[in-house]
């Protein structure tokens, strides 16, 4: 793969340095707005390429797949532009705010004969791998707590009625899409598409869910998926079942730095806990390289029921958020 970047700031910094070590990937070109932050970008990164103009990196026949990591907002109108210029495209998270929009772009991938990808690191990860394959020992699961809740960097321009990408609607901004999306994907990933859906959130001036609550709910079970951009928690996710409690912890859900089982627990009320919990993830490389590796391997190897089954999650849980955000337009 040889890749230009759309975007400059910290998640495509760490894109290109987990694919700088990804054998089989190179970054060769950046684009920003304006010709001097491109030129800088690329600087930093000692990338020999830079654009202001798109459709001139576009163009460009040394670059096989594009990285599109703009503002939400902006992830149709490019991923699109890449794709009928004929690249590959790994499209940040959130893919898009519709199922329609989703639709399209795999729709126009397929005409063109390549891939499109939504960059959920999660799904990836040799931790949440494990998970799955343990599940098995929890017996009926009845209930996923996922918690994901950061305070965001340009929350205090927020307040003071300020308004950035990260909280504006029109670019699909809010805790929902910047940050929920990962516990949603979470979820879906395990159990499938929930038979439904409800969203609750706090609200902001301009309508923006600063944090919110995702219920997914399914025949014998449900999910509580929570991300918050206006406070803080340890980010954690428990699988809770009646033989056993799966609790994945470190970073975010989007990291799983650690996964153990916990036993079942019975009244605790004046009793000290002398359980102990059992160890089942391993260590991880750093977390982005896991979907870089991947995504080489279904473009290098044609793998259509890997690729599908990817394409196939990523419209369930864009079905998800565009039901959520309709609730939260709800008056």
């Amino acid at each position: 793969m040889k890749v230009g970047t759309i975007g400059s700031g910290v998640i495509v910094d760490r894109m290109i340095e987990a694919m700088k070590m990804t054998q089989g990937i190179e970054v060769c070109a950046v684009y920003s707005r304006t010709l001097l932050r491109a030129k800088e970008f690329a600087q930093k990164h000692h990338i020999s390429k830079y654009y202001d103009d798109l459709d001139k990196m576009l163009n460009d026949d040394d670059l096989d797949t594009i990285y599109v990591a703009s503002p939400n907002g902006l992830h149709y109108s490019q991923s699109k532009q890449a794709l009928l210029a004929g690249k590959h495209v790994i499209c940040e998270k959130p893919f898009v705010p519709t199922v329609q929009e989703a639709i399209d772009l795999f729709t126009i991938a397929k005409e063109k004969k390549v891939y499109i990808f939504e960059a959920i690191t999660t799904i990836h990860l040799p931790n949440y791998k494990i998970t799955a394959s343990h599940l098995k020992d929890l017996g009926d699961i009845k209930m996923i707590q996922c918690n994901f809740s950061q305070y965001s960097s340009r929350y205090e321009k927020y307040k003071a009625f300020e308004v950035t990408n990260v909280f504006d609607p029109a670019f699909s901004g809010g805790s929902l899409m910047d940050i929920n999306v990962y516990c949603i994907h979470f979820v879906v990933g395990l159990f499938g598409k929930p038979d439904s859906v409800q969203y609750v959130c706090n609200r902001g001036f301009n309508g923006v869910d600063t944090s919110g609550t995702a219920l997914l709910f399914y025949t014998d079970k449900f999910a509580i998926c929570t991300g918050a951009k206006d406070s803080s928690s340890p980010n954690h996710v428990y699988i809770q079942g009646d033989q056993g409690t799966i609790r994945v912890y470190g970073s975010s859900c989007g990291v799983c730095a650690h996964v153990e089982v916990l036993p079942t627990k019975g009244d605790m009320i004046g009793k000290k806990d002398t359980s102990s919990s059992r160890d089942i993830g391993v260590d991880q490389k750093p977390h982005m390289i896991y979907e870089c590796e991947d995504f080489l391997s279904i473009v290098q190897n044609h793998d259509s029921p890997a690729y599908e089954k990817l394409c196939q999650q990523t419209l369930d849980v864009v079905s998800i958020l565009e039901e959520c955000q309709k609730q939260n337009t709800m008056v």
